[in-house]
């Protein structure tokens, strides 16, 4: 009796779903035939508009036209994509449903854990304590962090020295500047006059 329901439920599935795709094949045939309709209006408009003195009004109206038609059908064309989307997720949410049900039945009789409602999301695992690492993964990372450590004063180190190198050039310019400066009031050239005074 149980199974002859289910066959009943099956079968009548199946048909709504025959209809539904064989009503969304002749919409969109119907669709690509008012695509190519309006194409050919539209080029036997433009043959027209040739034959006329004002060329240029009359294909820019018999455009207008068609774009106008074709926003027509695209509106269309869209209703029915969304109606699609709309029927496929339905389908797909009925069918998380069903299988929720199933497993909360199966729970039940079987006294198993029930199977989560909500959306499954990816947790990744969390890092394994320390305590639990092996003596070889902890020496590891203990050799790592030295040589952290040493790279880092080694890099602090030469960052010093840079300065002091930069430091000392420094003193050296200013150094050499004076002496270049001393060199020329000895030889008694004489400094050059400041600018005048902006008016």
């Amino acid at each position: 009796m149980r199974h002859n329901k289910l066959f009943l439920v099956l079968c009548s599935l199946l048909v709504v779903v025959a209809g539904a795709v064989s009503a969304k094949e002749t919409d969109e045939a119907q669709l690509k035939q008012e695509r190519s309709a309006i194409d050919k209006r539209l080029a036997a408009a433009e043959a027209a508009c040739y034959q006329k003195f004002a060329v240029n009004g009359c294909l820019r109206s018999a455009r207008q036209q068609a774009r106008s038609e074709r926003a027509a059908v695209q509106q269309r064309e869209n209703d029915l994509k969304d109606a699609a989307r709309r029927e496929r997720t339905d389908a797909h949410r009925q069918e998380l449903q069903d299988k929720q049900a199933a497993a909360a039945e199966k729970a039940a009789l079987g006294g198993a854990h029930p199977a989560p409602t909500g959306p499954r999301t990816h947790r990744p695992n969390p890092p394994a304590p320390s305590a639990h690492r092996s003596p070889a993964n902890q020496s590891a990372s203990v050799g790592n962090a030295e040589q952290a450590r040493a790279r880092r004063a080694q890099d602090a180190a030469q960052a010093r020295q840079r300065l002091l190198d930069k430091q000392s050039a420094a003193a050296e310019r200013a150094q050499a500047l004076r002496r270049h400066q001393a060199q020329r009031e000895a030889s008694g050239h004489p400094q050059a006059a400041p600018l005048p005074d902006p008016p």
